[in-house]
């Protein structure tokens, strides 16, 4: 091992050596090149320096590659955008220049795109015509419009007592009337309707027709609409007849008002509004545009409507006439109304019949791997269910009964609108087999029906009806398909409303209640009092016969006094404030009635009012809800609280105090009516028709007439059965409930105990989920407490 080293090392060498002389001419040209190249950069360097110098920094072309924003002329071929800032500002300033930089949006999208409503009728009548003629009109045409308006001479408005919209000009000029109209529509509706019909209160208006012709006509082009005068060289549309007016017409002439004014001469408002229109837009009347016709029908002065209708009713200038004109009596407009709406629904009908011929026709084109054609022809296919959890279920009923209306019974008594539902379908079916049989059967009963509400389609039933043949004098059974199909969805116009009314809300407390109510003050206080809500805590208090009410020591409703005072004067500034009205009972608790009645002695009739309880936890976003679903003289609001379980049955305790909104620790209460909104003048109205069945409580003394144990509806069933408001009723994620427990009296109940049978469902939901349920009672028996 020893002898092996150097005779390996001179190997090594050799190899070196015999390598190296081959690439030793590579390596020495390699490092001459790096030496030249190390040797020249300083000088190439400079030559380019003096080279930028020369041709760069001597022209604009440096400080246009500098600054891309330079304010220097700009050649054509090296132009460059520039971003001009005008409202910039340093960050400093961002607070003192916050407001002017917010960007404020209108309320609604239509707004800010300037979308408009379609069509807007003026009715020119008088203070003689206006409570036959004009109350005629406004019953047959204002659910066809989008807004109806009657101008009077020489009245006010509020001294009429009619409730539709009336404009009065006080001063009587009836030459100058129309052009009064006009101004009014050019100074508050100009931006708000495309097209603007005016017409006197001795006409009838087609109002479908009228509104169908309107949609057709493209909004950018200048409309003047009508029926020429009998003149045949007259320019001028007759008023009576009805004058359309686009809203670019529309502006034209507000702008000629004045000229118009003093060119008045004629003793027609035909005349003097064609000469008007035509000096300030140069168009005269049309009676077709787009291909869309206008035309009227004038009546004689001494005609028979019902007998001139049966004469020449099938006549095509009846029955495509927009209006009728010079109608003799108010009736006569009822009477051309059935008229024209039995018109309408023959053509609804044919129309309906020439589609369902066309879908049939269709059928044999059609690929053939898809599903049948729906029946109803048309309508809607039935909902499929994607998972198990989606299936509808269909309800089994008979005569008498609904069989497993619910998870909770078994049978439910077919009454009310149930029964009234089913024996409309029964109806239908016997007269469709009557009909198909040629009266061969019959009817003798139901043998079963069932029936689902599909939320795509509507209502469909399965009926197993009985029947005895006329022929054969057997009892055969046959089986019905109907359908109740949905309806095309109407948007029900409602006045308008804001989010800046203030909100009383009124809270009933007793004894045992005082340190839920000192809680419900303290949430009521961080939630709408620091964050400036525009609201006013009314606190009930309820006192027991012999209790003092002082506010001393002896008061049991001390505590609650002082919060309430401290609280109102920490956010005076604010406008927040929380008030008291002591009631003395006479040992029982009143009923919601009798607390409404005398909470309410020192409100007004326009205070919004939101009746709640302490166990409740409010958020800024059901008040405004609150404000926004409230409507005077419209509409009533109760909300569906998200009520907690027991606490013992929900596994997500954390969940639990922070009061989600989750099915495993709540669920929404549907037999909760404790919280509904509404205006005062509202309930007074509502309170007053039946004031005999439950007495007004006008003072405390009063109280001895309350029976609240005879009552079986609360506030919600006094809006429901005394008022023509409608009722909106909707579950509100804002309004969260903590659990309390339900005390249902326990009585044997009837049929007609139905508030107590409403107590017992509410009680029966309120615990919490089937499956956490049996899981306590699993838990229960495997503990050894019982058997299975």
């Amino acid at each position: 091992m020893l002898a092996s080293g150097p005779i390996k090392m001179s190997v090594a060498v050799k190899s070196l050596l015999i390598h190296g002389r081959q690439s030793s001419s590579v390596m020495i040209g390699l490092c001459i090149g790096i030496a030249l190249s190390l040797i020249q950069t300083p000088f190439m360097e400079d030559e380019c320096v003096r080279s930028l110098t020369v041709d760069l920094r001597s022209s604009d072309r440096l400080g246009k590659l500098r600054d891309l924003r330079s304010e220097g002329p700009a050649n054509e071929e090296d132009y460059e955008p520039r971003l001009v800032l005008d409202n910039k500002y340093d960050k400093g300033d961002v607070a003192k220049n916050s407001k002017t930089q917010k960007l404020l949006r209108p309320r609604y999208y239509s707004t800010e795109l300037g979308i408009r409503d379609k069509l807007l009728v003026a009715v020119l009548t008088t203070k003689d015509t206006i409570k036959t003629f004009g109350l005629a009109v406004n019953k047959t045409l204002s659910h066809h419009v989008d807004k109806l308006i009657f101008f009077i001479d020489g009245i006010g408005s509020k001294k009429l007592g009619l409730n539709i919209p009336v404009v009065g000009f006080k001063d009587e000029k009836p030459l100058i009337k129309v052009f009064r109209v006009l101004s009014y529509l050019s100074e508050n509706y100009i931006n708000d309707y495309d097209y603007f019909l005016l017409v006197s209160d001795r006409t009838y208006i087609h109002g479908r027709k009228i509104y169908d012709t309107v949609k057709k006509i493209s909004i950018s082009e200048n409309v003047h609409m009508g029926m020429l005068v009998d003149n045949p060289e007259s320019l001028y549309c007759s008023i009576d007849a009805g004058i359309i007016l686009s809203h670019s017409v529309l502006r034209a002439v507000s702008g000629k008002l004045s000229w118009c004014t003093r060119n008045t001469y004629s003793e027609t408002d035909t005349d003097n509004l064609g000469r008007c229109i035509l000096h300030a837009t140069d168009l005269p009347c049309a009676s077709s545009m787009q291909g869309q016709q206008y035309s009227s029908y004038r009546l004689r002065d001494d005609v028979d409507v019902l007998t001139h209708l049966q004469l020449i009713g099938g006549s095509s200038l009846v029955r495509e006439a927009t209006t009728v004109s010079n109608v003799p009596e108010a009736s006569d407009i009822y009477a051309l109304h059935m008229f024209y709406l039995q018109e309408d629904l023959r053509q609804i009908d044919s129309s309906i019949a020439e589609a369902r011929a066309q879908i049939i026709n269709a059928r044999t084109q059609a690929p053939k791997n898809i599903k049948e054609e729906t029946w109803p022809i048309g309508s809607s296919p039935a909902h499929y269910p994607a998972t198990r959890f989606d299936v509808i279920q269909w309800e089994t009923f008979n005569t008498t009964h609904i069989f497993l209306p619910n998870d909770f019974y078994n049978t439910k008594p077919l009454v009310g609108m149930d029964l009234h539902d089913v024996m409309s379908v029964v109806n239908a079916s016997i007269a469709h087999m009557h009909l198909k049989t040629k009266g061969s059967l019959e009817y003798r009963g139901i043998e079963y029906g069932h029936r689902r509400l599909d939320p795509t389609r509507g209502v469909d039933y399965i009926l197993s009806l009985i029947f005895r043949d006329n022929t054969s004098g057997q009892t055969v059974s046959r089986k019905v398909e109907a359908s109740r199909p949905l309806t095309e969805p109407e948007i029900i116009p409602m006045p308008y409303v804001t989010e800046n009314n203030r909100i009383t809300l009124v809270m009933p407390v007793v004894q045992d209640e005082l340190v839920e109510a000192v809680d419900f003050v303290k949430r009521y206080e961080a939630e709408c009092m620091v964050t400036g809500e525009h609201t006013f805590l009314l606190l009930a208090l309820l006192y027991l016969p012999g209790t003092s009410s002082s506010g001393d020591a002896a008061d049991v409703f001390k505590p609650l006094k002082d919060l309430a005072l401290k609280y109102t004067r920490e956010h005076h500034d604010a406008g927040s404030k929380v008030g008291w009205v002591s009631i003395h009972t006479v040992g029982q608790r009143p009923s919601d009635f009798a607390i409404i009645d005398l909470v309410l002695k020192k409100l007004q009739d326009d205070t919004l009012i939101l009746l709640t309880r302490h166990s409740s936890h409010i958020s800024n976003d059901f008040l405004n809800r609150v404000r926004m679903n409230t409507v005077l003289n419209w509409q009533v609001f109760s909300a569906v609280p998200f009520t907690q379980y027991h606490p013992e049955t929900v596994d997500d305790q954390a969940g639990y105090e922070k009061l989600e909104v989750n099915r495993n620790v709540g669920h929404f209460d549907t037999y909760n009516f404790d919280h509904i909104s509404f205006y005062v003048g509202d309930y007074l109205a509502a309170r007053k028709t039946l004031a005999e069945t439950i007495p007004v409580m006008r003072s405390d003394k009063d109280l001895k007439r309350d029976h609240p144990e005879e009552y079986d509806f609360g506030i919600y069933g006094l809006f429901l059965r005394a008022s023509g408001l409608h009722i909106l009723r909707a579950a509100e994620p804002s309004l969260k409930l903590v659990y309390q427990s339900i005390e249902c009296e326990e009585t044997q109940m009837s049929q007609e105990d139905h508030s107590n049978q409403l107590c017992l469902l509410q009680q029966g939901q309120s615990l919490g989920l089937r499956s956490q349920l049996s899981k306590l009672v699993l838990d229960y028996f495997e503990q050894g407490n019982g058997k299975l």
